[in-house]
């Protein structure tokens, strides 16, 4: 019992500084994985295809597959629910020398407060920036932060590579 007490309070703080760091804008989220914040990633690979073919597929998929609202209840002890409701925005900025996809995340519902502040259109959750290497070889480098997404982050490679055109659930 003795153990488990700091153990709570390390975890909640370590929770808590992880959801204070959420990231308000792109550039934000790029320099908290880049300090290797909580809950941020990073996965960088390159696909032997033109920049603009790669380019134009992200595009295509981000915009078709990630833009969601879902709403569901949930239990809040006792005989309370509440509702929550995930609204997912993607964006894509496009030049010839870089193609920024980003998510942003936000929730809503009864009795949900983010911490932080979101910004209008939620937390950048997902920043994704594809460059070309050259006139046949083009990098992808997908920054995160928040758990999870793994499908995400594994549907843009395959949007990337060609190998797949699925979209993938949120939820996981």
């Amino acid at each position: 019992m003795v153990l488990i007490r700091p153990f709570f309070v390390l975890s909640t703080a370590v929770l808590l500084f992880g959801c204070a760091s959420q990231s308000k804008t792109a550039d934000q989220l790029r320099d908290n994985v880049q300090r290797n914040a909580t809950f941020s990633s990073r996965e960088v690979f390159e696909v032997k295809k033109p920049y603009r073919q790669v380019s134009d597929t992200l595009r295509k998929k981000w915009l078709e597959c990630l833009d969601s609202t879902t709403t569901g209840s949930f239990h809040r002890g006792g005989n309370t629910f509440g509702t929550l409701t995930n609204i997912y925005k993607p964006k894509v900025a496009v030049t010839d020398r870089r193609t920024e996809l980003t998510l942003q995340h936000k929730q809503t519902g009864t009795g949900v407060t983010q911490l932080g502040g979101p910004p209008p259109e939620g937390f950048f959750i997902i920043v994704t920036d594809v460059y070309p290497i050259d006139k046949n070889t083009s990098r992808v480098d997908v920054q995160k932060h928040m758990p999870g997404y793994a499908g995400v982050i594994k549907a843009i490679r395959n949007w990337a590579e060609g190998t797949s055109r699925g979209c993938p659930d949120l939820a996981q």
